[in-house]
């Protein structure tokens, strides 16, 4: 697989020294063996060889050793499998075609890269790696000497063999169905789990916490009855594993008593070298079928790796520079058989600050993420600068875009590493931001000013702070153009109007997009597009709309009488 070469090759040479020690490790035990064999020979002939004893120590010393040192590559690789995996995962979401991103649920989503990147450990660690250093190696050697002692007895090591694996056969379809059910019920549970975390408020004060109880435990009811049976079944398998092991040694002295051909020796390194010969088969058993149902979870991993990246990332035209003269010429756009807009056509000129408003599901957040280059039209074009947006490149078309939301991160590091990230900007310049966007108070209440940490996703601040935060790193960006999808909407309206009018004179020079919670944070945009069912009902300045469209006066009207918290997407 693409993938797993896409791990291996990084650490290749640790790898070949796993593998070489574990083939080591298998060789150096049945020596052991074949040399106790002799001691015992010599202890019986009353003819013990000081060279014996001397080579049997030196494995039984070297063997110690080994094992020891194998502790280190074998730790090492276990967890950079597991963890590039994830990183994978994370690398993919990087470059995602954002619509498919879109009807990945989060809960889902991450249980499907937690449980894939556990599968594909297993997979490539637990199976593969082990056949190869493990399972090979003492199968080989254990039938050799086995065969070395009696040809017949290896004959029937390899009869047994071949039983185990028809009965493996037979249970594994079985489990394969249990496997994806518990898959399937685990995601739902981290769903449920995920939703009621991230809505607490919502959840508590609507009562919606029963109800999402009851989903995840009937969700736990089925993992652990599901799980219970995979046990048993396994069980029951490694039972009658057990017992034909049993009766193969029982046949073995049986035949070393009738035949009386065998020293004690031999019969002990029979016995021993039988353990060896059917514990790799024992462990090969549980790694196949685990191997196996490994499968369903890593193809639901892979699943999301095979999802279509967005093309224009990678490849197009680049951006010398931006001015920001954006124009929908026609644009067409649809999601999921619903048609958001048809025929839609603006202009925003540079330098110009452009809102648009409108009822929920009117296509604003669409709007924004077409500019952003998220969300390619059906039809028409988007032009930025006469520039085809379609046929640019995007990743250098970021370096002159921002965009920032109503839940804009706050990242765990402190105050400072939060609005500058790692740029070497005077601190003063940091606070004399602050004092603009608001946060002079909040910081210097800090015990350490800008060398606070503010807590993982911002813990220790109120929605109203997080998002004046988000805009502060506006003043330390080179953008030019602006989008600012409800950046404001969790402040009080007398901070809110500080915080925009100051914003909006150091954008005066961009081209600046606002999507608004209240309709009062765009009355000083240069035009505003009143959007309804997909269309633009008017345009204009905030008091020709009031007085010339009817619909933007309704809104207004219901903004107004605070009635419109849920409209405004």
């Amino acid at each position: 697989m693409n993938v797993f070469y896409e791990v291996i090759k990084k650490k290749k040479s640790l790898i070949v020294l796993y593998i070489l020690t574990g083939i080591v490790i298998s060789m150096l035990s049945a020596l052991s063996i074949h040399y106790f064999q002799r001691l015992l020979d010599g202890f019986g002939a009353h003819a013990l060889s000081v060279s014996t004893i001397v080579i049997y120590s030196l494995i039984m010393v070297a063997s110690c050793a080994v094992n020891y040192l194998d502790n280190q590559p074998d730790t090492k690789i276990q967890n950079f499998i597991y963890l590039d995996l994830k990183l994978l995962a994370l690398k993919k979401m990087s470059t995602i075609n954002y619509l498919d991103y879109q009807k990945l649920g989060m809960g889902k989503l991450v249980q499907q890269i937690e449980n894939g990147a556990a599968a594909g450990k297993n997979i490539l660690y637990g199976f593969y790696f082990n056949l190869v250093r493990d399972i090979i190696p003492n199968v080989i050697l254990s039938l050799v000497f086995i065969g070395m002692i009696d040809l017949r007895i290896m004959m029937l090591v390899i009869a047994g063999y071949v039983i185990v694996f028809f009965v493996t056969n037979l249970i594994l379809k079985y489990l394969y169905k249990i496997k994806k059910s518990i898959l399937i019920h685990e995601e739902l549970l981290n769903k449920y789990l995920v939703r009621g975390l991230m809505e607490l408020v919502v959840f508590r004060v609507n009562k919606r916490f029963g109800e999402e109880l009851r989903k995840s435990e009937n969700a736990s009811e089925e993992i652990t009855d599901a799980k219970t049976k995979m046990v048993m079944i396994h069980e029951l398998f490694f039972t009658v594993f057990a017992l034909l092991v049993i009766l193969i040694k029982i046949i073995v002295i049986i035949y070393s008593f009738i035949s009386s051909n065998l020293s004690v020796g031999e019969i002990v390194a029979l016995i021993a070298f039988l353990d060896k010969a059917y514990q790799p088969i024992a462990v090969f058993n549980v790694l196949y079928v685990q191997y196996k149902l490994d499968k369903v979870a890593f193809e639901r991993y892979m699943d999301i790796l095979q999802l279509p990246d967005d093309k224009n990332l990678g490849s197009g035209e680049s951006c010398a520079v931006i001015e920001g003269d954006i124009r929908f010429a026609e644009v067409d756009f649809s999601y999921e058989g619903n048609e958001i807009f048809k025929g839609l056509s603006f202009h925003i000129p540079p330098k110009s600050t452009a809102a648009f408003v409108g009822e929920s599901g009117s296509g604003k957040s669409t709007i924004i993420k077409q500019i952003a280059g998220l969300i390619k039209p059906d039809g028409g074009r988007i032009g930025i600068d006469g520039k085809d947006l379609s046929k640019m490149n995007l990743q250098s078309y970021y370096d002159y875009i921002s965009y920032t939301s109503q839940e804009s991160p706050v990242f765990d590091g402190t105050l400072k590493e939060n609005i500058v990230f790692d740029s070497i900007v005077p601190e003063q310049d940091i606070i004399n931001v602050l004092e603009r966007v608001g946060l002079k108070e909040f910081y210097e209440n800090l015990p350490k000013g800008l060398d606070t940490q503010i807590g993982e996703r911002g813990v220790m601040m109120s929605g109203g702070e997080r998002q004046r935060l988000a805009l502060a790193r506006l003043y330390f960006q080179k953008a030019r153009i602006v989008i600012l999808d409800e950046a404001t909407s969790a402040m009080d309206n007398l901070t809110e109007e500080y915080v925009m009018e100051n914003l909006m004179e150091f954008l005066k020079d961009r081209t600046t997009i606002i999507v608004a919670h209240r309709l009062n944070t765009v009355r000083n945009a240069d035009n505003i597009y009143v959007l309804k069912h997909g269309e633009i009902a008017a345009n204009g300045r905030f008091e020709d709309l009031l007085q010339n469209s009817s619909y933007f006066k309704e809104l207004w009207n219901a903004n107004s009488h605070n009635t419109v918290a849920a409209m405004y997407s």
